[in-house]
């Protein structure tokens, strides 16, 4: 784990921390044993003894995989435990945000106006959660948000409107380093928001969804989704700019928009 943990191009802190969670947590027994001793029953037999929260399984036990997967570059092993185990169901329940004026209501009612930018914010760019928790002012520039690392292994600009600044107006110099600070949160900036009846990702399937229906071609909501293209000329030749990008963020903002009756602060 430690060896995999210090490669110098991992996907991301929060991707290290999620993965030695887990072990410490779910595999703690396992960690001073020889990866050679864990067997396919032991990884079978884990992964149902987890069995009562699916996705914590599944997710574990796939971590332990890219570790061995890791290992097994370097030793002589086979292939991983975890070809025993069935994995378990975890299609997404696919929600999105049916009445963008209730919700409109429902953030006007956010005891924390940090928490209400935060939630307005990841429905006008389809930010994920930990990317817009974790974003600092330096990142935040006049055309466009930067993120040096993110949950695909790689930066990532995103094209901003003037909306995307009024929604950021009533945070704007609550911290010299992060967008979304909280004094009392060891990391320093907000980590638990306060809950709306939809997630985070769900406004993520929003901005999404509206997008699609406001005409922008998928392939170009992927894009500003950060989503790897499926195909190989979109893999490795085109790379839109984001003053290409930006007509269609414009449209997604006019719809939202129009669809929560305005931004009022």
């Amino acid at each position: 784990m430690e060896a995999y943990l210090a490669r110098p191009k991992l996907r991301s802190e929060e991707h290290k921390l999620s993965l030695r969670q887990q072990f410490e947590l779910h595999l703690k027994d396992w960690l001073k044993l020889p990866l050679d001793e864990i067997s396919k029953s032991m990884a079978a037999d884990r992964h149902r003894c987890l069995a009562t929260t699916p996705s914590a399984a599944n997710h574990t036990l796939k971590y332990f995989r890219t570790v061995w997967n890791h290992a097994r570059r370097v030793h002589d092993l086979p292939e991983s435990p975890t070809m025993a185990i069935e994995w378990y169901d975890e299609r997404p329940k696919g929600t999105i945000i049916e009445d963008l004026r209730e919700w409109r209501e429902m953030i006007d009612g956010v005891y924390n106006p940090i928490h209400a930018a935060f939630y307005e914010l990841i429905l006008f760019t389809g930010l994920r959660k930990t990317e817009a928790l974790t974003l600092e002012w330096q990142n935040v520039h006049e055309d466009h948000i930067h993120l040096p690392m993110t949950k695909n292994g790689r930066s990532f600009d995103l094209p901003i409107l003037q909306v995307h600044h009024e929604i950021l107006a009533p945070v704007r110099g609550l911290s010299r380093q992060w967008v979304f600070p909280s004094p009392k949160a060891p990391s320093g900036h907000v980590q638990s928001p306060e809950k709306l009846p939809w997630s985070p990702h769900a406004h993520r399937r929003t901005f999404a969804t509206v997008a699609m229906e406001a005409g922008v071609l998928e392939e170009i909501v992927g894009r500003l989704l950060n989503h790897t293209p499926l195909s190989i000329t979109g893999q490795r030749y085109t790379k839109p700019s984001l003053n290409a990008l930006r007509p269609s963020m414009d449209v997604v903002c006019q719809e939202l928009s129009k669809r929560i009756g305005g931004i009022e602060k």
